[in-house]
Parts: structure tokens; C-alpha cells; sequence
């Protein structure tokens, strides 16, 4: 399924980064919204594990990034936390928005089904 490539996307060292450089919070609206959107349309479409897959992906790349780039990363913008601490953070409260997302999503499909099921 193409859509579970974007999990590629190092989502949970992309928010801290932009946040860092740009002093904006945009990069977590983004990551939060559209890791969001992509759980639920996987959620939907019976897709489930890319989900899982995804999220395990995307927060390798990210904490190998973190790590990579080391402490001297964020200058102490993010202190007490470190950069890999904060990767960890991002991808637990990623976690937290994503899973209500895809257990609607799935009550959903399982409600139409249901539905599809009675009119006939």
C-alpha cells in the first residue's frame, strides 16, 4: 500500500527539528494531523498492521537520526530532555492520538458493515 510509505517520513524528529530551527510548532501540527489522517484511512481500508509496521518504522528513523546528530542538536532548546528523549516523547504522544483514531475508524467500518448487512 503506497500510503504506508510515507511512514518513511521521520515524523517524530521532523517536529522537534522545525520547532528548533524555525521556532514554529508547525512540524507537530503536521505530524500530528497527518499521521492522523494516514492511521485512519489505513484503519479503514483493513490495513491495520502497516499502522504498526509505520509507527515502528518512523520512529527508528528518527531516533537513528537523533542519535546521529547527537547532543550538541537543539543547543539545550529542548531542556531537561535530550533529543533522543524528546524523539521517544513525540512518538508516545504520537501513539496517543493515533490509537482513538483507528479504533473509531475500525468501529466505523465494523457499524457499515453492519448496516450494509440489515437493509438487504
Amino acid at each position: 500500500m503506497k500510503r504506508a510509505l510515507l511512514y518513511l517520513i521521520p515524523f517524530a524528529w521532523l517536529g522537534p527539528y522545525l520547532d528548533w530551527k524555525e521556532g514554529s510548532i508547525l512540524g507537530y501540527a503536521l505530524f500530528l494531523f497527518g499521521l492522523g489522517v494516514l492511521s485512519y484511512s489505513l484503519a479503514r481500508s483493513g490495513k491495520p498492521k502497516y499502522i504498526v509496521i509505520g509507527n515502528m518504522v518512523s520512529f527508528a528513523i528518527s531516533y537513528g537520526i537523533a542519535l546521529s546528530v547527537g547532543e550538541g542538536y537543539g543547543e539545550g532548546y529542548f531542556n531537561p530532555l535530550t533529543v533522543s528523549q524528546l524523539v521517544l516523547g513525540v512518538s508516545v504522544l504520537n501513539l496517543v492520538v493515533q490509537i482513538p483514531i483507528v479504533m473509531n475508524a475500525i468501529q466505523n467500518k465494523v457499524m457499515r458493515k453492519e448496516l450494509e448487512g440489515h437493509d438487504g
